[in-house]
């Protein structure tokens, strides 16, 4: 299985540790302002305005908040994020993944399974096709 990008996610914890810190650390207004937008004004954003859309970028980053977010709860919650976990775990797998390399649900699986998540066949099928509707919005944005 080709994961590209998402092959960091087999850091050592520390280092996932590390990258959680940063991204919480790293958290503007502006950053929970576009987590908090519906799914397709998120999608439209990143498709339409990525140069100016406020997000974190790092892959690393973004699994680490995937790995927080698989229990059904952010801690994005904590600084103002109300979306749904299974939304911004969408959102962070669709950003940390390669932008020409399709999520599938076979990528859902090795990566929840190597960040220790076990998701039903419904639950993973769900994840793949929202974090590849986003995958596709920065491909489109990046050009």
């Amino acid at each position: 299985m080709e994961l590209g990008r998402l092959n960091v996610v087999r850091s050592p914890d520390h280092v996932l540790g590390a990258a959680y810190d940063e991204a919480l650390a790293s958290m503007t207004q502006d950053m929970v302002d576009f987590y908090n937008l519906p799914l397709a004004d998120l999608i439209a954003e990143l498709s339409l305005n990525f140069e100016n859309a406020s997000y974190i970028d790092s892959p690393l980053q973004n699994l680490a908040l995937l790995d927080d977010a698989l229990d059904g709860r952010s801690v994005l919650a904590e600084v103002g994020v109300s979306t749904q976990a299974s939304q911004l775990s969408a959102i962070f797998l669709g950003v940390a993944s390669d932008k020409t390399l399709p999520i599938s649900t076979d990528t859902v699986i090795a990566v929840t399974t190597i960040l220790g998540h076990a998701l039903d066949d419904a639950e993973a099928s769900q994840l793949a096709a929202t974090a590849e509707a986003v995958r596709v919005a920065v491909l489109a944005g990046h050009g």
